[in-house]
């Protein structure tokens, strides 16, 4: 396999991983005047990148699709953790807390 191939491949399974989760997406090339970017727009045509994690514009396919993924990553990251410090779960850690000092 030579590493084209090899890039290929991978390319082909990050973009198999993103449109699992974000169903239709596609990549369109933007424009800001002076430069060219690209995007990675989900099935109802929304940026799959959130403006506000303020990435610098992806200067390639393969770089959209990146951001892509690692916005998935980070929003994963984030409902793991709200879910860790959901409030009933540290009022019921409190509670067992308490019990066992008594």
């Amino acid at each position: 396999m030579t590493e084209r191939e090899f890039k290929l491949k991978e390319f082909q399974k990050l973009k198999r991983f993103i449109c699992k989760r974000y169903p239709g997406a596609h990549t369109v090339q933007m424009s800001d005047g002076t430069t060219n970017y690209y995007k990675v727009l989900d099935g109802n045509l929304k940026s799959v990148v959130s403006p506000e994690l303020m990435l610098p514009p992806a200067q390639t396919v393969r770089e959209a699709w990146e951001h892509a993924k690692y916005v998935h990553w980070f929003q994963n990251m984030i409902k793991r953790s709200n879910n860790a410090f959901d409030d009933t779960k540290q009022f019921d850690q409190l509670t067992k807390n308490k019990k066992h000092r008594e």
